[in-house]
């Protein structure tokens, strides 16, 4: 009568174990997650389960081969002795560990569910202009850093500030382009910002008239009941394509959408009054006189952050409803206490007849 084969025994056995207690994983998984879809923190974690594979192949294949041996010279009659129903489980341990394996890789998934959670929040609407000329390369900056490098710090540390509102970002050197439109991701529109280079756009003049332009003609498809515009540039305008400094000034002030605006660059004309490319104050003066913003230099910033916060609680706030999606439940926990619960299965089966020697 033909034999089954011995090496499929443990495999039979992680089948035996594995069924079951996936299907108790997933029933519990089931009753914990009450009908909200499973997602999982690290989709690709579970494949880290092929691994088992390589632990089952290491228990039940090649330790078989660096076992222990004993001479013994009446070889026949010990193959006419039947395997009694221990030595059929001998790989029963190891079976138990392949599939905590398996339990503990499906947990590093981080199976979770999530809720919506909705609230009203009072909101305006900005668009910040960002000067992205060959001038912001100039190094006037204290301490000896680019325009475009303190520009970029007053936009993130103004972003970090936004709570409910809606920004976007319009940049301009000789022309200008949205780079983002109205968002209430700030963690997204910082990465953008954190992104820009000289160069994203042709760098070679500044037309302050189109940046402003631009931003102006994204708030007007904004229903918002306040919009506002936070211009940033060395104030030097040299190109105009669609609009003059003074045009865009004037459309916002008939559009009301207040403009403040920053100055980027020394006034001495460069960094320690040593010359460079000059900076024009006025400009950016005449822009936030005429649309009822203010005036500030980019050393300002908790300034400006300070002076927008208190003009912000005099305008008329839109409101909306906002929806978050927020963590609710985490369901690897089951998996990680089955996983645990079969290796000490392992450890206490490991210390009774199935010890193996050596």
């Amino acid at each position: 009568m033909r034999r089954w084969p011995t090496h499929v025994v443990p495999w039979l056995l992680v089948v035996a174990i594995g069924g079951p207690a996936t299907a108790w994983a997933v029933a519990h998984l089931d009753d914990l997650r009450h009908g909200a879809p499973i997602e999982w923190q690290r989709p690709y974690a579970p494949l880290l389960a092929l691994g088992a594979v390589l632990v089952g192949v290491a228990l039940f294949h090649l330790r078989r081969h660096k076992g222990a041996s004993l001479a013994f010279t009446r070889v026949g009659t010990l193959a006419q002795v039947r395997r009694g129903a221990i030595a059929w489980l001998a790989g029963l341990p190891g079976a138990l560990r392949v599939v905590a394996v398996v339990a503990f890789a499906v947990a590093l998934g981080r199976p979770e569910t999530f809720k919506i959670e909705t609230r009203e929040i009072d909101s305006v609407d900005i668009m910040i202009v960002l000067d992205m000329s060959k001038s912001m390369e100039e190094t006037d900056m204290s301490p000896r850093r680019d325009r475009m490098d303190a520009a970029l710090a007053v936009v993130r540390d103004f972003i970090a500030q936004r709570d409910g509102d809606r920004v976007g970002l319009a940049v301009f050197a000789q022309g200008a382009m949205l780079q983002c439109p109205l968002t209430g991701d700030m963690d997204v529109l910082d990465w953008i910002v954190a992104d820009l280079r000289i160069g994203d756009v042709p760098e070679l003049g500044t037309a302050i008239g189109d940046g402003l332009g631009m931003a102006l003609g994204q708030l007007e498809k904004s229903e918002a009941k306040s919009k506002v515009v936070i211009l940033l540039s060395d104030g030097d305008n040299n190109v105009v394509t669609a609009f003059t400094p003074e045009e865009a000034a004037r459309m916002a002030h008939d559009d009301h959408v207040k403009v403040f605006t920053v100055l980027v660059g020394a006034e001495g004309g460069g960094w320690g009054g040593l010359g460079g490319m000059s900076v024009n104050p006025e400009t950016l003066r005449n822009i936030a006189n005429v649309t009822g913003g203010e005036f500030f230099r980019a050393t300002d910033s908790r300034r400006l952050n300070a002076s927008f916060d208190e003009v912000r609680k005099t305008l008329e706030k839109t409101r909306r409803v906002v929806k978050h999606k927020v963590p609710d439940r985490q369901l690897f926990g089951p998996l990680v206490g089955l996983g645990v619960l079969l290796l000490i299965l392992e450890q206490v089966l490991a210390a009774t007849r199935f010890r193996r020697f050596p």
